[in-house]
């Protein structure tokens, strides 16, 4: 599943292609991808400009000037990708594929696609009344870039339940996948599944800077390509040859050259150091 450093990256790639143009229409190919009660037709109506792209957590926004469907101030797009989610531009009206489920249709012809083999991910519009109507959105936590040291420490701090599964709940911290909780935990010397509540306060420090550090890292590698993730331009990110653990069970830590790990934490295959992480 794309985490943040992806996302934010989507956001990045589409936002020059997009902004400024005009939204004419929303076409749903896939009645299952679009997810509000709300019609997507209502977008050609209006066809409001798009003003920017960014990120909420893993959602990824394009913003367009607000304007008022029922009884509510739409300020834009939200798309979760989920699993195989992925947004493509086009400057050029191209026709859809196998696994558009999704197209907005903006002037001159061109059309950003939202493609998604396994149907998970889904495209809503976020309100100025989100924050009361829409649940993932009102439980949505920061993200690590954006929270305070001390508001990551006090999220975590005192809790029974094991660190890694503390990162992965979104309304506790939101962004962070299996990928990043794994190589976060390794650059902080942390086990996976140590209760958070026996981490002290400089270790939950060191630890909201291990994930600050390993998530700007992979931005500027364009993220992790894994198998389904690519960029607003079809490109693949590279971070994934900076991976320290994840994925290499049974390989020879880069620091100590002891044997990773593997076993399931919180659910999720998660790969460590047994020496590193203590």
């Amino acid at each position: 599943m794309p985490e943040l450093p992806e996302v934010e990256t989507v956001a990045r790639t589409l936002a020059p292609d997009v902004a400024g143009k005009k939204l004419l229409s929303v076409f749903v190919c896939n009645a299952k991808s679009w997810q509000d009660e709300l019609s997507a037709d209502s977008i050609s109506a209006v066809q409001p400009k798009i003003l920017k792209v960014g990120r909420k957590g893993k959602l990824l926004l394009v913003y367009v000037e607000p304007f008022f469907l029922g009884g509510l101030q739409v300020l834009g797009l939200a798309f979760h990708l989920k699993m195989t989610g992925r947004l493509f531009y086009y400057d050029f009206p191209k026709e859809y594929e196998k696994h558009t489920r999704i197209v907005l249709n903006l002037e001159n012809g061109q059309r950003v696609f939202f493609d998604d083999a396994r149907k998970f991910g889904y495209c809503r519009f976020f309100t100025d009344r989100s924050a009361e109507n829409w649940e993932f959105w009102k439980k949505l936590a920061k993200d690590p870039l954006e929270m305070a040291p001390e508001e990551f420490v006090l999220a975590l701090q005192g809790k029974s339940a094991g660190i890694k599964s503390l990162l992965l709940q979104q309304d506790i911290v939101s962004g962070i996948g299996n990928i990043y909780a794994d190589e976060a935990l390794f650059r902080a010397k942390i086990l996976p599944d140590r209760k958070a509540g026996t981490l002290s306060e400089q270790e939950l420090f060191l630890l909201h800077q291990s994930l600050v550090s390993v998530l700007e890292e992979s931005i500027a590698f364009c993220g992790s390509s894994i198998k389904d993730y690519r960029t607003a331009k079809g490109d693949v990110g590279s971070f994934q040859n900076k991976f320290n653990v994840y994925g290499r069970e049974g390989q020879n830590c880069f620091l100590c050259r002891s044997p990773l790990q593997k076993k399931t934490v919180a659910g999720r295959t998660t790969v460590f150091c047994p020496c590193c992480q203590k």
